[in-house]
């Protein structure tokens, strides 16, 4: 009998199981959403909720707990510095899963995990963002019509003083071979 077995097996190992929520978790915290199907992502909802409540405690055996499952130095210091820090006065609800529907291949049911706060990315002013480079481009484009027009120049004003280009004599390669079996001939 199954009683208080409430984690799903999903036809793995514990160690295949420990893996690759590892690496989901990472993912979830590095791009604060990802895609996977549906009975992963509920699972991940634990494992991620776990790590999050682990870094609003911001003690060292939390780090600890939270270094042994995810296995990332640099996650877990965007974990305890970024994402705790976000979720400080919240209790709980820390991820939410959408279901996007089946997979094309297997339909297999899918879904999407995120935080529930996304830190959002700093915006630039479109207007100026926007008009420095065309002005760029813009300012370039002259300046090279000018170098090959002034090249032109030039050579026209070369042709025009009688100056030509010195010729290169080259003996040809074939030549000196048929010589030389000549030579061996006799």
């Amino acid at each position: 009998m199954r009683h208080q077995n409430r984690v799903k097996k999903m036809n793995r190992t514990r160690s295949h199981k420990d893996a690759l929520f590892m690496n989901l978790a990472n993912a979830l915290f590095d791009h604060e959403s990802i895609q996977t199907t549906n009975p992963k992502a509920m699972e991940l909802k634990k494992v991620a909720d776990r790590l999050i409540t682990l870094a609003k405690k911001k003690d060292l055996h939390s780090l600890r707990l939270a270094f042994a499952i995810l296995r990332d130095k640099k996650i877990v210091r965007k974990l305890f510095s970024d994402i705790g820090n976000r979720y400080a006065a919240i209790n709980g609800g820390y991820t939410r899963v959408v279901k996007i529907g089946l997979r094309k291949g297997d339909a297999a049911p899918m879904a999407i995990i995120e935080l529930t706060q996304k830190k959002e990315p700093e915006k630039e002013p479109e207007k100026k963002g926007k008009a420095k480079p065309k002005k760029e481009a813009k300012a370039k484009e002259p300046k090279e019509k000018k170098e090959k027009a002034s090249a032109k120049t030039k050579a026209a004003a070369k042709e025009a003083s009688g100056e030509e280009k010195p010729k290169r004599a080259r003996a040809p390669k074939a030549e000196k071979k048929v010589e030389e079996t000549k030579t061996e001939d006799a």
